[in-house]
């Protein structure tokens, strides 16, 4: 048992000892006990329990009758002291079955709280039970509506085998409780944990006020002292005992004999080594720095940084330097309402020359703490000299989920990343369930999913998104994770809009993690037709894990600690760590890592006989895209640099606006279309033809409708060979004749 387990032991270890054998009239003495805690409606329930286990051996049956009686104390009672007597998956489905139903008042918190004490006390407890408990008190607690019922069991179930999920559940109770009693018994929960980090400051407060609780409390904080101060002189003993002593004869070496000492610095020294550690592991177990974890907190899963609005990158102009150009402003942020548009040159960021730079040193310099100017120079063609321009950064909120009713009324939804489904409506006061269920009130008649490029995010997020097409509580997913036993993750179809239409999700290489999850599960109901590629292939879980080391605490300028939004204290690192392997419904892996394994050992026994570089979700249709011609590539980039294609727009678009936005979404392959073509092409001197140069006029036409009309094009019926599949699949699946919809005829007629 966890030493942070000793505290909440020494309340009721009394009660949960061995039979005695010498007890006499078990049964009479037995129903003295019932009557008493009928009486006292359990106020002193471990001293009852302990004497109903008092009476023997003998009085087994009369103990089960207790789970008989109509008052649901006598049941608790029952229930602790079965278990007591090695019936313990008898005595604690009693005790759950009180949690879930008793109308009694007070009786479900203390019957949870009764199946987590015994349970956590158990030193004896085989490990297939701990895990079966642990599942069954995880799965009471999610369906309970009573908040101090999920506190005990969340609690219960952390101590049986310490699941990050159940600790991150009780933090969302203490985060936002319904009443003060929730607040403290959560407090002490999460202090059972050992997350005195979240919960210190309200242990003191506790502490000082009367009562049980207020015991606790103090008891905890003691505890919480002594084992920091031995923490830390643990740390001290083992770094003199040598146990990392191959690490620190390297320093001392390089500290005496590196030719530069001003590069030698131990605590940058021991990072290195860190990360070291940790990559040498898998891939995907890595160190975070401080900049790491702002970027992984903000852009990667919530979809949101702070920056100037502006997706950029290097392009040649026609002298052959690269320059940092803005392929496309974001038309909510402060750079496009700066007058930034695409193709736009910076020159200078604070200062510092762009020209032939390092692209992510200059994103560095353009993203900062919202509120903060960044001053940079742009150049735009046809302007003198650049132009001197100073934007106050904001944070920036990445549109996460795209839609859009297509031709045919096939519902079209691009999903870039699995983000907080509250978090993406509370920002942008849409999500995906949301669009999704905007294009079934306009009639949508089928509907094309667009994971491609989606690298995953939140498994909560992905449960819920596959409630929305599966029935509620299959299984989408298992995981195995080390000492425990598989545990399956089911759909979350609760409270959620239910998609009935036909669905074609699109995938590539580049869809991962959730977006796998997600397009295996409905692959394996067949409940939607898989278009693209195979899939990236993790089927590992990870958590990041902060490193809570004093001297890698974040302090504000009064030297105090900052606490994030929810009140906890930050930390300059963390590690991600791979803690669980996950497998399709079918009991396949995506993982082509092959992570701590060898051929054979995971959960498909026939895993063994596939190549290793195998992995992933294999589409139901496989289509590629065509190989590109690179003498093409090579020779657009010297369009590009020339300016000429900019210049023929700056003369054109304003007297043919509405033939240049028709011709963005589609231009049906036909260069006659765009107005003074032949003599743009007369300009440009290109040994590309009339038809290969038409598709680099239309990618800047796309640019500066874009620009016109402050919304992205995010998608191309016309160039995206994988989505005219699966709209053509959509079509099928919805009954209609796509070679009579006039915008799907020029690739259906290919097919």
């Amino acid at each position: 048992m966890p030493r942070r387990l000793a505290l909440v032991a020494l309340a009721f270890t009394a009660a949960v000892v061995s039979w005695s054998a010498k007890a006499q009239d078990p049964g009479s003495k037995i129903d003295m006990v019932f009557a008493r805690i009928e009486e006292n409606r359990g106020a002193t329930l471990w001293n009852d329990v302990r004497e109903l286990r008092e009476a023997g051996k003998g009085g087994l049956d009369a103990v089960r009758q207790g789970l008989t009686r109509a008052d649901a104390n006598v049941r608790i009672a029952a229930g602790a002291a079965l278990y007591g007597a090695e019936a313990r998956d008898e005595g604690v489905e009693a005790l759950l079955q009180v949690a879930k139903e008793s109308k009694q008042e007070g009786a479900r918190p203390r019957a949870a709280q009764a199946a987590a004490l015994v349970a956590e006390a158990d030193r004896q407890l085989p490990v297939d039970l701990g895990a079966k408990f642990h599942a069954r008190f995880m799965g009471v607690a999610g369906e309970s509506d009573d908040e101090l019922v999920k506190v005990h069991l969340y609690r219960g179930a952390y101590a049986l085998n310490g699941n990050i999920a159940a600790r991150r559940a009780l933090r969302e109770i203490f985060d936002k409780p319904s009443r003060p009693l929730v607040k403290d018994e959560a407090a002490l929960a999460l202090a059972a944990t050992d997350a005195f980090e979240a919960v210190r400051s309200h242990l003191r407060v506790l502490a000082s006020q009367p009562g049980e609780n207020g015991r606790l409390a103090a008891a905890w904080l003691k505890y919480d002292s002594v084992a920091r101060d031995r923490g830390r002189a643990d740390e001290r003993q083992a770094g003199d005992a040598g146990t990392y002593a191959l690490l620190e004869e390297i320093i001392q070496k390089l500290e005496k004999h590196y030719y530069d000492p001003k590069l030698i610095d131990r605590k940058k020294l021991v990072e290195a080594g860190a990360r070291g550690i940790l990559s040498s592991l898998d891939p995907y177990t890595v160190y975070y720095d401080r900049k790491a974890l702002d970027q992984l907190r903000k852009e990667d899963l919530e979809g949101h940084y702070g920056g100037i609005g502006a997706r950029v990158q290097m392009r040649r102009n026609s002298a052959g330097v690269l320059w940092l150009t803005i392929t496309e402003p974001i038309f909510s942020g402060p750079a496009y309402r700066a007058g930034l548009r695409s193709n736009d040159i910076i020159t200078t960021v604070e200062g510092e020359d762009t020209a032939n730079r390092d692209l992510n040193e200059i994103i560095s310099k353009l993203r900062g703490k919202p509120g903060t100017p960044a001053k940079i120079k742009v150049y735009r063609r046809g302007w003198k000299e650049a132009k001197e321009f100073v934007i106050n950064r904001e944070e920036v909120q990445l549109e996460t989920t795209m839609s859009e009713m297509l031709p045919g009324d096939i519902g079209y939804v691009n999903y870039t990343t699995f983000g907080r489904l509250d978090a993406e409506k509370a920002l942008k006061g849409s999500n995906i369930e949301t669009q999704i269920k905007d294009l079934a009130d306009r009639g949508m008649k089928a509907l094309v999913l667009d994971i491609r490029f989606n690298s995953g995010g939140y498994l909560s997020t992905a449960r819920e998104i596959a409630g929305m097409f599966l029935e509620d509580r299959q299984v989408i997913l298992t995981t195995k994770a080390r000492g425990r036993e598989t545990e399956k993750h089911l759909a979350d179809a609760r409270n959620r809009y239910k998609v009935k239409v036909p669905t074609v999700v699109l995938v590539n290489e580049f869809s991962a993690s959730a977006s796998e999850i997600l397009a295996g599960a409905l692959q394996h109901y067949k409940r939607a037709a898989l278009v693209g590629e195979r899939t990236f292939g993790k089927g590992s879980v990870q958590e990041v894990q902060e490193i809570q080391l004093e001297e890698l605490l974040i302090k504000g300028d009064d030297g105090q600690a900052l606490l994030d939004e929810r009140g906890q204290k930050q930390y300059a690192a963390a590690a991600r760590i791979t803690t669980a392997k996950w497998f399709l419904p079918s009991g396949k892996t995506v993982e082509k890592e092959r992570i701590g394994e060898k051929e054979g050992e995971a959960g498909d026994p026939e895993l063994g006989k596939e190549k290793k570089d195998t992995g992933g979700v294999e589409p139901d249709i496989k289509v590629t895209f065509p190989d590109r011609d690179l003498w093409k590539d090579a020779e657009f980039e010297k369009l590009r640099a020339s300016g000429k294609i900019e210049d023929y727009l700056t003369k054109e678009f304003p007297a043919n606006k509405a033939v240049f936005e028709s011709l963005a979404v589609m231009d049906f392959g036909d260069a006659s279309k765009y107005p003074g073509y032949d003599a743009l092409y007369a300009t440009l001197g290109t040994r590309a033809t009339k038809e290969e140069v038409r598709e680099l006029v239309r990618e800047f036409v796309r640019k500066r409708v874009q620009d016109e009309r402050k919304k992205a094009f995010y998608m191309d019926l016309q160039l995206d060979v994988q989505l005219q599949r699966a709209i053509l699949e959509a079509c099928k699946a919805s009954n209609q004749e796509y070679k009579k919809i006039k915008e799907y005829e020029h690739f259906a007629l290919a097919k």
